[in-house]
């Protein structure tokens, strides 16, 4: 999902400037301008960004991942995510062993996900246990070793280490996957001024693993052989449980799993793997994997064939071992509904779940929660398209500037985007030059009309270029003339020098051009004259800046009266 691929963003931007972000951006193409939280990406994605960031870095990837996930941990909590990691439990050991419930949780919102698991088993050491992580996932383990210390720290004050026992591929579930096993060891106090003030009274160590202590029983009657609640009455204050031996046939179930599975009562010593198959952990069931997994929560779903898909039935709950009846095991649990249409789907009402089962009271919320959660999306998708909009307007934006720039003088179409009316002014000095190219006629006497429209648009391409190197502003092209004026609309006092460079430039780039009709270099004819005139915008449905005045005539004429290759300037002009 978008989140995790959104805190890796969030990270590089923080530690290493955005500028490195836009880099990765440039390298990987499939990145967007910003990742939707709740939108589902490719696996890939995550991979391709953890190994360009490696690489620009000069770390390697399980070093770089490490850093993410202690970063993850940062970033949870400035999040609202922070309450609710705080209380999943009230050690390390507990916190882990407990993480498969938080993903559990977290799968309601985040719809599909396939998060790791993990499991947590003591050693005989007080200060060190095992961690077990299976993912679907290759190579990303070094999030959880970042992430795990980060916790270690953030949240319990402890100082711990982290090294891998063991690599292997999980095959005794349903799908192979992935299996890392930690040791994890305490190593004391991570900050010794904050651990003065707390007041846990017990052994260096033990506070990891303070679960195994256990609660007083004294106070309870444990021992005593009377049964205050007999099977019927427990039948009906826990409608969906299932008691079975360890080789898993069937004892007893609750009157709402009893009424649900008919074929109970016709099955010769009904198996628990005959009805049903573990979903979560993904495991086959059998003594060990029940055993083994005893910490976890456990989704069991029925394999009735006559249930159409999508209304499978499926039951969550815990596995508890009945010691005092010989290695007889009981799954009490409730049935898995997320919406109030999957109880009718599934055949349930309301009614067959206990008053005291707080799936009530989450199925009605979820209602609520479902709805919020798509209003949410939708507008965290309509805010990431509303600034890819914004990026894009901007973009046109430009280019409308630069075409309205190419109309009209930067200074004019600014005044006119702005709705001001631009007036016509009076300048008492600019240089006008006027070019038209020698023999013009018989070039199109000669040549096809395309081939003339081609050849004049590579010459006043080149000539465009000019303007823009001294600093002149060209008014306009009528056919083979090609009209710039200087000191316009911004008066400066070296107008005929600019003019005059980019006169001499022209004749330059014109000998660089052949012409169409006999392949021999293009010459062309200048004019320049300088003096008064006056501008202004003229017209509304395509408004042109033009020029007026004797000064405008003088210097057509000087063009006209020129020789091939020269340039012809006024008195005035050379003054």
């Amino acid at each position: 999902y978008g989140i995790i691929n959104h805190v890796f963003q969030v990270l590089v931007e923080e530690r290493f400037g955005k500028d490195t972000w836009q880099q990765l951006r440039n390298k990987i193409d499939c990145i967007p301008e910003k990742f939707i939280m709740k939108h589902p990406y490719d696996d890939n994605i995550t991979v391709d960004v953890a190994e360009e960031c490696s690489k620009l870095l000069g770390i390697s990837v399980d070093q770089f991942l490490e850093t993410y996930g202690q970063f993850f941990v940062v970033w949870c909590h400035r999040t609202n995510y922070v309450s609710m990691i705080k209380v999943i439990g009230s050690n390390l050991f507990n916190f882990l062993s407990n993480l498969n419930a938080l993903h559990a949780h977290l799968s309601m919102t985040f719809n599909g996900m396939k998060p790791p698991e993990f499991q947590c088993m003591p050693s005989d050491d007080p200060k060190k246990f095992y961690l077990h992580y299976y993912s679907c996932r290759e190579n990303l383990f070094g999030i959880v070793v970042g992430a795990t210390r980060e916790a270690a720290r953030s949240l319990f004050n402890r100082r711990i280490s982290i090294k891998i026992i063991s690599k292997t591929v999980d095959n005794s579930r349903y799908a192979n996957r992935h299996h890392i096993v930690f040791e994890i060891c305490d190593l004391g106090y991570a900050d010794i001024k904050l651990a003065r003030t707390e007041t846990i009274a017990m052994e260096p160590g033990a506070a990891m693993f303070v679960h195994m202590n256990g609660y007083s029983s004294e106070s309870f009657d444990y021992q005593s052989q009377t049964e205050y609640v007999n099977s019927k009455v427990f039948c009906r204050i826990f409608p969906f449980h299932i008691i079975f031996d360890q080789d898993l046939i069937i004892k007893r179930v609750g009157v709402g799993l009893y009424r649900r599975l008919q074929d109970l009562n016709t099955a010769d010593k009904p198996r628990l793997d005959q009805f049903f198959e573990c979903l979560k952990p993904p495991v086959k069931l059998c003594k060990r994997s029940i055993k083994s997994y005893r910490n976890n929560d456990f989704i069991l779903q029925c394999k009735d064939k006559s249930i159409k898909e999508g209304n499978l039935f499926q039951l969550k709950g815990e596995m508890v071992e009945l010691e005092e009846h010989g290695s007889h095991y009981m799954f009490i649990c409730s049935p898995v509904v997320e919406k109030l249409t999957d109880l009718q789907n599934r055949g349930l009402f309301i009614s067959d779940i206990p008053l005291h089962d707080m799936t009530r009271e989450l199925l009605l919320l979820n209602e609520q929660r479902l709805a919020e959660f798509q209003l949410s999306k939708q507008l965290e998708e309509t805010t990431a398209q509303l600034q890819a909009t914004s990026v894009a307007l901007e973009m046109e934006k430009v280019k409308a500037d630069n075409l309205l720039h190419s109309m009209l003088p930067p200074l004019v179409s600014d005044r006119l985007r702005n709705g001001d009316t631009v007036e016509a002014g009076e300048y008492e000095q600019a240089s006008i030059m006027f070019s038209d190219i020698v023999g013009f006629t018989t070039i199109c006497s000669q040549c096809r009309p395309m081939d003339v429209v081609q050849f004049l648009n590579s010459l006043y391409v080149k000539f465009d270029k000019l303007t823009n190197v001294h600093d002149v502003y060209k008014v306009e092209t009528i056919g083979d003339a090609y009209m710039v004026v200087g000191g316009l609309p911004e008066p400066c006092a070296n107008h005929a020098e600019k003019v005059a460079r980019m006169a001499l430039s022209m004749v330059d780039c014109a000998v660089q051009v052949s012409s169409p009709s006999d392949n021999k270099p293009l010459r062309i004819r200048i004019g320049i004259h300088s003096g008064p005139v006056v501008a202004g915008v003229v017209g509304s449905k395509m408004p042109r800046y033009c020029l007026f005045g004797d000064t405008v005539n003088t210097a057509s004429r000087m063009e006209s009266h020129g020789l091939p290759s020269t340039i012809h300037i006024s008195e005035a002009c050379y003054k």
